[in-house]
């Protein structure tokens, strides 16, 4: 074969589509960017649109942090790419990020990625919008009042000690920190928010397997918005029935108390709130919808709280000065010392703990359990990116 026949072979074989790539990769770029609004003549934000129909999905998903590392220090505070199937614009800074929170409604609405609202459903609270949005919330807000978490104290005090006591006992094997503190914040939410009695710590197959199908439907909740088998939008939706199938079971039960009388009246989980507000409002009692708000709070109420609770405990190992001080206003409230166990815990020895507080605050700020939400934007609107 001659020199000639060689380069026309590696030419059809290599450089054609390597261009034909490279022009789809434009083609696309400029499909994304053609619904720009034309009335206004500030350009978009810098940045690239990734590959065709995936964006930098893919490479977000894959890459997590380092992906977001590395936008920021290329394009800086506001940035435009592609994710989750829609043409998107991330925004960081304190001025930016206010600008946009103080226009919600009026430059902006809440918008979740469209796997996110199929596996969460239409019945959560972060779908819900205008004055039902406004009406579930009221609802809801009312098992967060400060009497409700005076009742919550005693539940939390007795899954925390039972745990450090199994925690105790690994002596020199040790444990993984994040695994077992999202184990009992799951186990916390499921009392507080669903009035559910799980099986006690170390025993429960069952809950196990329900933690395990929370796990797998947050790895795959943002995921491209294709439900075909083995995608993570199918993966995430066969978790999320798993779920919804032992939450069910759960809300036929908290029913039945209530209408027997047998429920607490006095320390009403969310829940419990959800289903006498039907009730009152003479309502049908829509179970799916009861099913998708239960997901949400247990989604909500275990993982945050799981990802602060262990940046809190990092930070304190870290810190040796910061752990003694916050040792001493425990010992200084009678909570760290065995012949001052007697001592009620309550909301207003809480309320006293002025350093450790201080503490919690500066570890959320520090490292933020929620990086991020997703707006839309319903005008064109300007940002200072200075």
């Amino acid at each position: 074969m001659g020199l000639p026949a060689l380069l026309a072979s590696a030419l059809c074989t290599f450089v054609l589509p390597l261009l034909l790539f490279l022009a789809a990769i434009k083609l696309w770029d400029l499909y994304c960017v053609s619904s720009r609004d034309r009335s206004c003549s500030l350009p978009l934000p810098p940045g690239t649109m990734g590959f065709p129909f995936f964006g930098e999905t893919l490479q977000m998903v894959l890459q997590r942090r380092k992906f977001l590392q590395m936008k920021r220090r290329k394009y800086g505070f506001i940035y435009k790419t592609h994710l989750f199937g829609r043409p998107t614009v991330r925004v960081m800074g304190a001025d930016n990020v206010r600008r946009i929170l103080l226009g919600e409604h009026r430059l902006v609405s809440v918008h979740w990625p469209a796997s996110v609202r199929t596996i969460l459903g239409s019945g959560c609270l972060s779908n819900l919008h205008d004055s039902s949005h406004k009406q579930r919330k009221k609802v809801i807000m009312q098992a967060f009042s400060r009497e409700a978490l005076q009742c919550y104290v005693p539940v939390i005090i007795e899954e925390v000690g039972s745990c450090l006591e199994r925690w105790l006992s690994c002596g020199e094997r040790g444990l993984l920190v994040y695994p077992e503190v999202k184990r009992l914040m799951f186990r916390i939410a499921m009392r507080i928010l669903l009035g559910c009695e799980p099986p006690r710590a170390g025993s429960g197959e069952a809950e196990q397997q329900l933690v395990e199908a929370f796990e797998e439907m947050t790895r795959n909740l943002f995921s491209l918005p294709i439900d075909v088998p083995f995608s993570g939008l199918y993966r995430g939706m066969k978790a999320r029935n798993l779920i919804h199938a032992r939450i069910e079971e759960n809300i036929r039960a908290k029913i039945c108390r209530l209408r027997a009388g047998e429920a607490d009246r006095s320390c009403k989980d969310a829940l419990q709130l959800l289903i006498e507000h039907s009730w009152e409002r003479g309502e049908r009692l829509d179970m799916q919808a009861l099913k998708q708000s239960s997901t949400e709070l247990l989604f909500g109420g275990h993982e945050t709280t799981a990802s602060a609770a262990t940046s809190l405990i990092t930070y304190l190992g870290l810190y040796p000065h910061v752990l003694q001080k916050v040792r001493e206003e425990l010992k200084s409230k009678g909570l760290l010392c065995k012949s001052n166990q007697d001592n009620k815990l309550d909301m207003e020895i809480l309320e006293q703990l002025k350093y450790i507080g201080c503490v919690i605050k500066e570890t959320l700020r520090l490292n933020p359990p929620v990086p991020g939400g997703f707006r839309v934007a319903l005008k064109t609107f300007e940002l200072n990116v200075s």
